[in-house]
């Protein structure tokens, strides 16, 4: 792993961690996007996993009203934030077998809980997944290259993008080249 890369998670995590102890669910949320443009540029599985993780603890925490009912909702949220902790320490120790292997126990901790829980959870994992591919191609990655770093269709992907308008936006919208060559030269005076 690419030592700016690792620095740059290490602090994303650490910025979570703090959220989740705040209860600041929309700081949560915006901390994933912290990650887009990594995971943009170096197409990498960690940048990735971390994104949708967060935004996935986002989106959980904001409906715990409704989740909090569930048996095993607070053995969940103790392992994801005792989770959190541990990948970073693992990162920090330079332990990157650990760190995936933290990474991938979200997985397994959704057993331990409720059944009505974790169809729950399993949904807003898979949304966020498609949030994120969505993010990772308004920042210029193809469609086929996104649904495959997020192990989803294209056709979730293509679906997500046409109901959000990320398509419809327009790039490039500058002023007219006499205008600018105007400007330019102001600089210069």
């Amino acid at each position: 792993m690419d030592e700016h890369l690792k620095q740059n998670i290490i602090r994303v995590l650490d910025k979570a961690i703090k959220a989740i102890k705040e209860e600041n669910i929309i700081y949560l949320k915006n901390i994933s996007n912290e990650t887009v443009h990594d995971a943009t540029v170096y197409q990498d599985e960690y940048s990735i996993a971390v994104a949708v993780l967060i935004y996935s603890l986002s989106k959980i925490h904001e409906r715990e009203e409704h989740y909090g009912k569930f048996k095993g909702w607070k053995m969940f949220c103790s392992d994801c934030f005792k989770g959190l902790e541990t990948a970073k320490e693992r990162l920090i120790s330079n332990d990157i077998q650990g760190f995936e292997k933290i990474i991938k126990q979200y997985t397994i901790n959704l057993e331990k809980t409720d059944r009505k829980l974790k169809v729950h959870i399993q949904d807003v994992f898979r949304k966020a997944r498609i949030n994120k591919a969505s993010r990772l191609y308004e920042h210029g990655l193809s469609m086929g290259r996104t649904a495959e770093l997020l192990g989803i269709t294209k056709f979730e992907l293509m679906d997500y993008i046409g109901k959000t308008y990320i398509a419809d936006v327009r790039e490039n919208i500058t002023i007219n080249p006499v205008e600018r060559l105007k400007f330019a030269r102001g600089l210069f005076k």
